[in-house]
């Protein structure tokens, strides 16, 4: 059976966040929460969707500590317009190009969300057994702030 690094997995699943049209307005962050479900369920991981709309989904997932401080990992999955005439590739391919990955949202910020998924996913399988909570968040509406992400995701789990 062949291993993926920790690399290479943290590199496609930015590939697939990419692809994911995320653009907001109008957002569809769904589509990114969703494939972030796949994958940390795949690992083992506790999650919970919370969407104000169905389209505009949040994902919380969880690796349960030993009652000490929480660690939170805080993303949003949404991105700002891209003019596909302004670049020299596909803004949605998530192409890899002499070792970068080219696409809206690579560096704001689908590659920290990549990252922290893959963390988190990667310590789950490993059995590993924080202190305290380590806590994922991929919000959406980081971008326009309509109140579809982090700040009503405080209101509704406070």
């Amino acid at each position: 059976m062949a291993t993926v690094s920790i690399r290479d997995e943290a590199t496609e699943l930015l590939q697939e966040l990419l692809r994911a049209d995320t653009v907001n307005p109008p957002g569809n962050e769904t589509i990114a929460a969703e494939l972030l479900r796949a994958y940390l369920e795949g690992a083992g991981v506790e999650y919970e969707l919370f969407a104000r709309v169905p389209e505009r989904a949040n994902i919380v997932a969880r690796l349960p500590g030993r009652g000490g401080p929480t660690l939170a990992l805080i993303s949003h999955t949404d991105t700002v317009r891209a003019d596909p005439e302004e670049w020299t590739v596909d803004p949605w391919s998530g192409e890899l190009r002499d070792g970068q990955i080219w696409g809206r949202g690579a560096l704001d910020m689908k590659s920290q969300v990549a990252a922290s998924a893959v963390a988190i996913a990667a310590l789950a399988r490993d059995g590993f057994v924080p202190a305290g909570d380590v806590i994922f968040v991929a919000s959406a509406d980081e971008e326009v702030g309509e109140d579809f992400g982090l700040s009503w995701l405080c209101e509704i789990t406070a």
